[in-house]
């Protein structure tokens, strides 16, 4: 007994069968001709200097002011016209060349006479005057040169004195105690032609300076109150 005579069989549809290859469309995606790629590139640069050339030939923007007429941008600014001066004369000497100078007439050399020979003293060379020290006068204490200062410094032990500074120059002068490390304390401001009297002790030196600090003489005490002039 075969399907056919079977009451109840039903008959099936039919299949479609696949194509035994690829279509003309999937053949050119999957293998694609040289003739087709060089088809493409051409396209695209088409495309590509299209969109340049209309980059660059788009019309200026509305909004954008234009310029104004009459002015014009330079790359520097424009030097200032130099004014006209009129022609100052000069007083300086025009150039003397060499061969323009005029020949001084020369003068004939006459015979010397053959000098003798005299015996001359040498003169003696002046010798420049030294510096005479200061006159003390009686009362007075002996002035030290202003150099001795660095020299100097307090030291202990001595009686107590006193100094009459006397100031009798033109401009005032200031009175500092040097003390046991050599260094100034000032202690008073003398006015010119003023006077004081300063206590002290022995060993004590004294150093007076203008108003700008320069020593100008120092001064140390002696047992017996003396006077110390400022010169």
């Amino acid at each position: 007994m075969t399907d056919s005579s079977h009451p109840l069989a039903t008959p099936q549809p039919p299949r479609h069968a696949l194509p035994a290859g690829p279509t003309g469309g999937e053949a050119w995606l999957r293998d694609p001709s040289p003739t087709a790629l060089a088809a493409i590139a051409v396209g695209l640069v088409v495309v590509v200097l299209a969109s340049i050339v209309s980059a660059f030939a788009t019309p200026r923007r509305p909004d954008l002011p234009p310029p104004i007429e009459g002015q014009a941008i330079l790359a520097s600014p424009p030097l200032p016209a130099r004014a006209t001066e009129a022609p100052t004369a000069s007083w300086s000497p025009p150039p003397v060349s060499l061969s323009s100078r005029s020949v001084l007439p020369t003068r004939t050399a006459t015979p010397s006479r053959a000098a003798t020979p005299t015996s001359r003293p040498a003169s003696p060379k002046p010798s420049h005057p030294r510096s005479k020290p200061p006159v003390v006068g009686p009362g007075e204490l002996s002035p030290l040169p202003p150099s001795r200062e660095r020299m100097l410094r307090s030291h202990g032990g001595g009686p107590e004195t006193f100094i009459d500074f006397v100031n009798t120059r033109r401009a005032r002068v200031a009175v500092y105690w040097l003390n046991y490390e050599g260094r100034r304390q000032r202690y008073a401001l003398l006015e010119p032609g003023q006077s004081y009297r300063q206590q002290t002790y022995v060993g004590h030196p004294w150093v007076v300076t203008d108003e700008r600090g320069g020593a100008l003489v120092c001064f140390e005490p002696a047992r017996q109150a003396l006077r110390a002039v400022i010169r």
